[in-house]
């Protein structure tokens, strides 16, 4: 499968759509104050920590998606073992599923590990002691050890994005809308991620790009590999 990797271009309307909303959020982060602007409508500056510290449904959620994403592997392990009564297009998307579940939360943690900007917890203007930094910004070198670019918090729900895969060829329309869906909840997530200072926004839509870009590569990969097999 890897052979084919150069072998594979992405058509130009998707490779487009990648293209332009990489540049419409680095151009959010860096040339706009909307991140500043949610962090502080989430931040109590009398209490000193953020609305949703003490909330514990980012955590029970996080929990619940690693259960499934659990599920989704084993399934996955169960077709390659024991072969499942589906069509090809939806074993397909069950291994696209699978693989990312494992590949797009650890994709998103080994970036932010090189990122090195700082959560909103550890920025000096919400009682931490880094500089907040933004993408395109050289980091300082007394940066804290905790990074959030792109955002962790929510990315074991990220991998959910492959689920539409299941509708395709043959229901694009509703593969899209279920994406959307997708999209959507995901982002509720890193919202929560916002509301407890693990995350800005422009993080969470760098991990939802990341997730995106990874779960559509797969798909390219494995279909093409399967239809080559």
């Amino acid at each position: 499968m890897l052979a084919k990797l150069k072998f594979l271009t992405l058509p130009k309307r998707i490779d487009s759509v990648f293209m332009l909303s990489a540049v419409l959020i680095i151009g959010i982060g860096n040339y706009s104050n909307l991140d500043l602007a949610l962090a502080d409508s989430m931040y109590d500056g009398v209490r000193g920590q953020f609305a949703g510290t003490a909330n514990a449904l980012a955590d029970s959620l996080q929990s619940g998606m690693t259960l499934l994403a659990g599920a989704a592997i084993l399934l996955a392990i169960w077709d390659a073992l024991r072969p499942l009564l589906w069509s090809t297009s939806s074993r397909v998307a069950l291994r696209v599923l699978a693989l990312s579940a494992v590949l797009v939360p650890l994709g998103i943690y080994l970036l932010s590990a090189f990122s090195g900007v700082s959560c909103p917890t550890e920025v000096l203007r919400y009682g931490g002691l880094a500089s907040y930094t933004r993408l395109l910004e050289s980091v300082p070198a007394q940066a804290s050890a905790m990074v959030c670019l792109p955002a962790t918090g929510a990315s074991h729900a990220w991998w959910l994005l492959a689920l539409p895969l299941f509708f395709l060829p043959r229901r694009p329309r509703l593969a899209v809308l279920a994406g959307g869906v997708m999209l959507l909840c995901g982002l509720g997530l890193g919202w929560l991620q916002q509301l407890r200072g693990a995350q800005f926004f422009t993080h969470t839509l760098w991990s939802a790009w990341i997730a995106s870009f990874l779960v559509y590569l797969l798909y390219q990969l494995l279909k093409a590999d399967d239809a080559l097999a």
